[in-house]
C-alpha cells in the first residue's frame, strides 16, 4: 500500500513540474526593424516588419511601436508614412526593450504619374554687381530627375505664368523651367522671354508641338529659408508639381 501512495506521489509531482515549466515566462530581449533606415517623401508609405527576438518569447503582446514625431512621419498598420518634411524616429518597446529606427522625410517633385524625393536643393546667384543679383539658377534633384528654374531677382516671390511673355524680362534677358534626367533624356524646357510666347524645346534644342499653363515660383521666407513651387500642365498630358521649403545652397556663379 506504502508503495502505491510512493508512485503516486511521484507522479503528481512530476505533473507539477511539467506545468510548472510550461508556463515559464521568457521575456523578449531584442526588437529588430526591417528596413532600419528609411527615406520616403510626403504622401508615401513604406511597410516596415518589427520583430522579436527570441521567437518563444511569451511577452511578443507587450509590444508597441510609435514615432516619435507623428506631425512628420506616422506608423499604422504596418507601414510609415511621410507626412512633412523632416526627420523622426520609430520607437519599440516591449517589455524593458527598446528600439529605433530612422525616418527621413522629404518634400516631393511629379513627373507625370510619379513622384521622388528632393534630396537636394542648390544652384547660383548671378550678379550685375558686387552685392547686386541678377538671376538665380536653382536645381531640385533626387539624384537622377531634376527640376531646374532660372528667373530675374526681380521676379522673386511671384509666380511665373508659364503660358505669357514675362514682361520683368529686359530684351536679353531669359527665363525657364526645364525637367531633365542626369543624362540629359527627356528633357523638356519651357523658355519665357519678354515679347514672345514662351517656346518648349527639347534636349536637342528642337522646338515642341506642344503648349504649357500653370506656373512656377521662388520666394525668400523668413524663418523657412526658400519656398519654390511648380504647379505645371503640358498639352501632351504630362503634369509637373513641386513643393519644397528649406534652405538653398546657393554659389556666387560670378558677373553677368
Amino acid at each position: 500500500m506504502k508503495r502505491i501512495c510512493y508512485l503516486f506521489l511521484a507522479a503528481a509531482i512530476t505533473i507539477a513540474s511539467s506545468c510548472s515549466k510550461s508556463h515559464k515566462e521568457i521575456p523578449v530581449t531584442g526588437i529588430e526593424f526591417k528596413p532600419d533606415k528609411m527615406e520616403i517623401f510626403i504622401g508615401q508609405s513604406l511597410p516596415v516588419t518589427v520583430t522579436t527576438v527570441p521567437e518563444n518569447a511569451t511577452n511578443t503582446g507587450e509590444l508597441q511601436v510609435n514615432t516619435s514625431k507623428p506631425d512628420v512621419a506616422t506608423f499604422e498598420n504596418g507601414k510609415v508614412t511621410g507626412v512633412k518634411a523632416g526627420t523622426a524616429n520609430l520607437v519599440a518597446t516591449c517589455g524593458t526593450v527598446r528600439k529605433t529606427a530612422s525616418v527621413k522625410v522629404y518634400w516631393t517633385m511629379t513627373k507625370g504619374s510619379l513622384s521622388y524625393p528632393i534630396k537636394k536643393a542648390s544652384g547660383y546667384k548671378v550678379y550685375d554687381s558686387p552685392g547686386v543679383i541678377r538671376y538665380y539658377e536653382v536645381d531640385f534633384t533626387d539624384g537622377t530627375e531634376h527640376f531646374i528654374m532660372m528667373l530675374n531677382h526681380n521676379d522673386l516671390g511671384k509666380k511665373i505664368d508659364v503660358s505669357k511673355p514675362l514682361a520683368s524680362l529686359d530684351e536679353f534677358d531669359t527665363c525657364f523651367l526645364c525637367s531633365v534626367r542626369n543624362n540629359n533624356d527627356n528633357d523638356i524646357t519651357i523658355y519665357l522671354s519678354r515679347d514672345n510666347d514662351p517656346v518648349i524645346r527639347d534636349e536637342m534644342w528642337e522646338t515642341l508641338p506642344i503648349t504649357a499653363t500653370g506656373y512656377f515660383s521662388l520666394e525668400q521666407v523668413t524663418g523657412k529659408g526658400y519656398v519654390a513651387n511648380i504647379d505645371v500642365s503640358l498639352s501632351n498630358g504630362q503634369k509637373w508639381k513641386l513643393y519644397y521649403e528649406g534652405p538653398l545652397s546657393l554659389e556666387n556663379g560670378g558677373d553677368y
